[in-house]
């Protein structure tokens, strides 16, 4: 289970603390080269030398690639950290999971033990992570991804939670406008989806809720204004949090489904491609008959939490709802629609619609084959 997170503007300068208490000698840092200085992360570095030695991981592409996760391996039987420590967004976050999932394996034949992947169930590092992105959520779920090529893994397991968990909103705010805003809505599509998953329980119901009655009214000012009221960047690092805590108990559907295909085949990137067709499915599900539903889902359950989405979205219908997403993506600099951001014919969308993670498809509400998610993609226009 995710851990309670240190919150709060400062926090950074407690990981020296941390490390400290969780008696670590060693430590690796998974960070990105340009970000820790950038978002003010580096001035933690003397006073955490000082408790520990520390070698430096940073320079992997975004999007954990298998090839940069061989790298990290070999400096870690290298270096024999006690601890590793990410401090970055959702790349270094997942960098940092595999790292310790893997450390110290034989491992004869890294790219098919992702492939085969075996649940992670313990670990010999101690991990802390600290988010410099308000989005993500990787810092409080029990799953990873890397990739192998061009085909996405999920490593999952419950050793992937971390020891501690660092939230300073500080660090968010160094992001451009359009970081924030891509993060940001990743993090609503992920509070939204948690509410109508088939795995959802009352207690990810609960973290889903406050994510977004924190996420809702904070997000566009806190991408738009060109210095962020650090009261703003409280509340949308809190809630993407919370919304990571909704989904590592329930895990996404659909939009996150199809927001893989959007990202690899149009390099939109993953928040931005996921709120691309959060509306239509919001008014899909809205609108969804009991025979449309998954046999597993209660009707009244559903017809209960989808009330609950229109009311947090301060909308009356699912028509409504729609648009009220496309003008959130449109309030914080991102295109709506599918066709301004180069999916334009059947054919595209029926690509899309056959290459969808069937896994976080099966979470997902309402059953959906392949000619319904291209009659829904075509709702996106």
């Amino acid at each position: 289970m995710s851990v309670e997170p240190i919150l709060g503007a400062g926090s950074i300068e407690r990981v020296p603390g941390v490390v400290r208490a969780l008696g670590a000698e060693r430590v690796l840092l998974v960070c990105g080269e340009r970000s820790f200085a950038a978002s003010g992360a580096a001035r933690i570095l003397p006073e955490l030398e000082a408790v520990a030695e520390v070698v430096r991981f940073s320079g992997f592409r975004p999007n954990t690639d298998a090839r940069d996760l061989a790298t990290g391996l070999e400096l870690v039987a290298a270096h024999a950290p006690d601890l590793v420590l990410a401090v970055g967004g959702g790349t270094a976050m997942d960098m940092a999971k595999l790292l310790v999932a893997y450390a110290g394996r034989e491992i004869d034949d890294l790219d098919a033990t992702i492939a085969a992947g075996g649940r992670i169930d313990d670990r010999g590092l101690r991990l802390v992570l600290v988010p410099t992105t308000s989005g993500s959520g990787a810092e409080a779920t029990h799953f990873a991804v890397v990739y192998v090529g061009h085909t996405k893994h999920s490593i999952a397991g419950p050793a992937l939670h971390a020891d501690a968990v660092i939230l300073d909103p500080e660090l968010s705010v160094s992001g451009s406008a359009r970081q924030r805003a891509t993060s940001g809505v990743d993090a609503v599509a992920q509070a939204v989806e948690s509410l109508w998953a088939t795995g959802a329980t009352d207690r990810s119901r609960a973290f889903a809720r406050q994510a977004l009655t924190l996420l809702l009214p904070a997000l566009v000012p806190f991408v738009t204004s060109p210095a962020p009221d650090p009261g703003l960047a409280h509340d949308v690092a809190h809630g993407a949090h919370l919304a990571g805590r909704a989904i590592d108990l329930s895990k996404t559907t659909a939009a996150h489904a199809l927001s893989y295909g959007l990202t690899k085949g149009y390099g939109i990137p993953h928040g931005h491609a996921c709120g691309l067709t959060l509306g239509a499915f919001i008014a899909a599900h809205a609108e969804a008959t009991d025979d449309q539903l998954q046999d597993r889902v209660d009707p009244a359950t559903h017809r209960r939490v989808m009330v609950e989405i229109l009311t947090l979205l301060t909308v009356d219908d699912g028509a409504g709802a729609h648009r009220r997403i496309d003008q959130l993506l449109a309030s914080v600099g991102l295109s709506p629609g599918l066709a301004a951001n180069g999916v334009h014919t059947a054919a595209q969308r029926r690509a899309l619609a056959e290459g969808v993670n069937t896994e976080r498809l099966g979470n997902n509400p309402v059953a959906y084959d392949t000619a319904e998610l291209e009659a829904l993609l075509a709702r996106c226009r």
